[in-house]
């Protein structure tokens, strides 16, 4: 389960890594500021450009990438929980398994022989 947590999320930050690098940067120059920007402005797609589209497929895979980092930690977590409860059961059986070893050597050396 673990594993299959973590190649999700793998998957999910190599789409966000891609999907940022896909963006123009702010910085385009003025042509692409003025060209560009008036026709995605005053356009009516301008919801559909590609810039649009790729913030939106951004800010998904981002919302994705965020709730597959608290699920697998908690996933962990609840792991690590149960490891060391299964660890302290096993111990203190061990140390009970010892003390009644030990009570019965003891009980045995205190009888007398005949």
């Amino acid at each position: 389960m673990q594993t299959t947590l973590i190649i999700i999320h793998v998957i999910i930050s190599i789409i966000l890594v891609v999907t940022v690098l896909m963006q123009h940067g702010k910085q385009q120059g003025l042509s692409g500021a003025i060209a560009g920007g008036a026709e995605t402005f005053f356009g009516k797609n301008k919801g559909r450009t590609i810039d649009a589209v790729l913030k939106k497929v951004t800010a998904v895979v981002a919302l994705l990438f965020i709730i597959s980092s608290i699920v697998l930690a908690t996933y962990s977590i609840q792991k690590d929980k149960a490891e060391t409860e299964a660890l302290q059961t096993e111990v203190q059986q061990q140390v009970e398994e010892h003390q009644h070893t030990e009570g019965e050597t003891e009980t045995e050396a205190e009888t007398p022989a005949e």
